[in-house]
């Protein structure tokens, strides 16, 4: 029997900030239409990002569709001199096992050459995972099976020695894919869930800075503080429109309002409960939505002050959000900060947004709580409209018996 105390692994510390390296699984964690301005952040990703306050930003997305392992070195340096990511994510090396010539050392290669990258960069992280199988129509098989399986099996036996690892092969099956492949929201719900304690188990970090008193606002004395009124969400005169189907008695926070569309089937209950900070707005959903493409909008009843704003300030929304029932009709709970601005001429709206909504069937877990920040802005003096909502997206043809929750909602300079 040793006496001897088994020295704790360090928390290393980082700031704000989840970077990804790989292929499509990379990627795909944001939209990378043009007419979108890549800023929405969602998958994996955005499932991380809820449950543990590391915000993915689109700047910080190393991944690109198709590309092996190899492919991914010419992006690495991107990784180790970026700005706002500390902590990078590897996950996939999918497309290693169906790039011709390509063999199993050639991707431990690549790979310890990431690792030996980063640990040669202070203040630079990397979590390696063994990555997923594939299915149907895009099983692997042979000689490359056995190579995706033995890499995962090198992953978790010998790259634990230099860097924290995940398992996101074991447990991972088809229903949780999109097309066989890629994840769906059920499959980002599973990985975030592996990844998040090999994420708290070795790093520390600030979190999302919700707003914590009622006095939080924006002036000469607070310049950090909230640039919308009410962050706490307390009271009880906001405005429900009849758009979001309330039943009787429904009530909203001051200095918001509520609004929906395509609701036909759904009715909704907006009441409030005491939170740790103030109060939380909660909504209870009834019914059964009967087409494709109905929401709701919790959304300031005032748009920001444009005068509180100069150019070069950076800013972006927060909130604390909940799901609690036993339906999967929900498709999203998302933070969305919205600027209207001229581009090439016109007036264009842009959305900033945390947690994107997803198609159907693939709808969020029955019960769900996190902390969600959405993309940052850079102002430039020529907004004419910045405002901020939670939107509310819900599935067709499910009943629903859920409630939403919301609270401590905040647009701020950081």
């Amino acid at each position: 029997m040793s006496l001897l105390a088994e020295v704790q692994p360090t928390r290393r510390r980082i700031r704000r900030g989840l970077g990804l390296l790989g292929d499509s699984f990379s990627a795909n964690c944001h939209t990378i239409d043009p007419k979108a301005f890549g800023t929405e952040a969602y998958g994996y990703a955005g499932a991380i990002a809820a449950q543990t306050g590391l915000f993915p930003s689109y700047l910080d997305n190393q991944g690109k569709v198709g590309d092996h392992s190899g492919q991914f070195m010419a992006r690495l340096p991107s990784c180790l001199t970026s700005l706002t990511a500390d902590l990078w994510m590897l996950l996939s090396r999918t497309n290693d096992s169906t790039t011709a010539g390509m063999t199993l050392a050639d991707s431990k290669a690549n790979v310890m050459k990431a690792i030996t990258a980063f640990q040669n960069t202070p203040g630079k992280y990397l979590i390696v995972g063994t990555g997923t199988p594939r299915f149907g129509t895009k099983a692997l098989t042979g000689q490359a099976l056995a190579d995706a399986i033995a890499y995962k099996d090198w992953v978790l036996s010998y790259v634990r020695q230099f860097v924290p690892v995940v398992n996101i092969w074991d447990g991972f099956t088809q229903a949780m894919t999109v097309d066989d492949l890629h994840p769906n929201m059920i499959g980002a719900d599973f990985i975030q869930s592996r990844c998040v304690p090999i994420i708290n188990a070795n790093f520390e970090f600030f979190g999302v800075p919700l707003p914590t008193d009622a006095t939080d606002i924006y002036s000469a004395i607070r310049p950090f503080g909230c640039l919308n009124l009410n962050p706490l969400m307390t009271g009880n005169t906001g405005v429900i429109n009849a758009s979001a189907n309330p039943v009787a008695g429904s009530v909203l926070a001051d200095s918001y309002k509520a609004s929906g569309s395509g609701l036909t089937g759904i009715t909704t209950r907006w009441y409030k409960e005491a939170a740790a900070y103030g109060e939380a707005q909660c909504i209870e959903l009834g019914g059964t939505l009967a087409a494709a493409g109905g929401y709701l909008y919790l959304q300031l009843n005032s748009n920001i002050t444009l005068a509180n704003l100069l150019s070069g300030d950076i800013i972006e929304m927060v909130s604390a959000p909940e799901i609690v029932g036993n339906s999967r009709g929900i498709l999203g709970w998302e933070a969305e900060l919205i600027i209207t601005k001229p581009v090439s001429g016109a007036s264009t709206t842009i959305y900033y947004r945390s947690m994107d909504k997803y198609q159907e069937p693939f709808t969020f877990p029955a019960n769900w709580k996190g902390a969600l920040e959405t993309q940052r802005y850079t102002c430039d003096v020529t907004e004419t409209v910045v405002t901020a909502r939670m939107g509310l997206y819900l599935a067709a043809g499910v009943a629903l018996d859920s409630k939403v929750k919301v609270g401590q909602i905040g647009v701020r300079k950081i």
